[in-house]
């Protein structure tokens, strides 16, 4: 049987984590998706279940893949195109850049930042160029710079990062004998109060919400299992997410499997995941703990689905209830696992024995 052949380059954990914030936070929907597809990508995803994932065609997830591989992250952004020829040269361009790009107080000028106008009367004076400040803005814009407060970073100190990496990689490529490979992970705290969202409706006409609201009912976190290689997913919501919580989830699973089986249960390094009673219940349930690495959330495969379940359960949504979020989730996952993506499944393995 031919394996798939079209995955994204190996990603640093800054890259990992960078292309799961922006699948979330992205100012373009393009952009979003864009994202969403390289990192499941990264997981070693199919690409026929990622474009299921993302609801479009195998042909622009091969497409993205390929041009992430070339470009990097430019490649993410959507390309728009027309109006009049330029009037600044490449080489003026370059140079608007690299300023930019520069601390003031490393040329000469006595700030820690640049503004606008600062920037473009340090460019006239340097004769590099004269250019407006709005245009300026525009420039360094279609540069892919932005104005935009410094942040803290860090690097994975996990001493067996390429091991955790590649031992996780492994089971989300092939699928081990007699064992099924699960993804767990919590996603929450979600509270009930009136959600913003999107939908169509008549121009200036927008569906409403309430503006007040209290929160008397507390926090809820979701569960969810995702099995790999059968591309099912399990959640169940639950007022906490303490190591009993956590247990019982794991027995709910546990039971949805032959004792024969083996599981392989990955998940990340959460405490409440490793308590000593749900170490003791794997080891005598024949199930194997997995860790993803320290700061590698990215390569919890569950985690690119619960994207969805806040996409189409929580937001543009206003529950009374638990109840009625838990009935709405559960449809949602009803529909998600539905007879159509069996078939999907059965026809996508038909293919692979012809070709294997």
């Amino acid at each position: 049987m031919r394996p798939p052949s079209v995955f994204v380059r190996p990603l640093s954990p800054e890259e990992g984590n960078r292309l799961k914030r922006l699948s979330r936070k992205a100012a373009s929907e393009a952009k979003r998706e864009r994202a969403l597809i390289v990192w499941a990508s990264a997981t070693r995803m199919p690409v026929s279940q990622i474009a299921t994932l993302v609801g479009t065609d195998e042909s622009h997830v091969r497409k993205v893949i390929h041009a992430f591989n070339e470009r990097g992250f430019s490649s993410l952004d959507p390309e728009q195109r027309g109006g009049r020829p330029r009037r600044i040269t490449d080489e003026q361009r370059a140079r608007i850049i690299a300023v930019a790009g520069a601390r003031p107080d490393t040329l000469g000028v006595p700030a820690t930042r640049w503004s606008l106008k600062r920037l473009a009367r340090y460019l006239r004076e340097k004769e590099i160029v004269e250019i407006s400040p709005a245009h300026l803005g525009r420039v360094l814009g279609a540069a892919g710079l932005s104005f935009q407060r410094t942040r803290t970073w860090k690097a994975s100190p996990d001493p067996d990062y390429e091991t955790k990496a590649a031992r996780v990689i492994a089971l989300y490529q092939q699928a081990p004998e007699n064992g099924v490979v699960i993804s767990f992970d919590q996603m929450g705290p979600i509270s009930l109060r009136p959600h913003a969202g999107s939908g169509w409706a008549k121009r200036k006409r927008p569906e409403r919400q309430r503006a007040t609201f209290n929160r008397r009912h507390g926090t809820r976190y979701v569960f969810g299992a995702y099995d790999v290689h059968a591309d099912r997913l399990r959640t169940r919501l639950k007022a906490r997410r303490r190591g009993s919580d956590n247990l019982a989830f794991l027995r709910q699973i546990r039971a949805c499997y032959p004792k024969r089986l083996r599981i392989y249960w990955i998940q990340d390094n959460l405490s409440a995941n490793w308590t000593p009673d749900i170490r003791a219940f794997a080891e005598a349930h024949n199930i194997e703990l997995v860790p993803t690495p320290t700061y590698a959330s990215y390569l919890n495969r569950v985690e690119c689905h619960f994207l969805p379940i806040s996409e189409f359960v929580v937001k543009n949504s206003d529950y009374l209830d638990w109840d009625a979020f838990n009935h709405a989730l559960a449809r949602h996952i009803t529909d998600r696992n539905g007879a159509h993506r069996d078939q999907r499944l059965a026809d996508l393995e038909q293919r692979r024995q012809i070709a294997a």
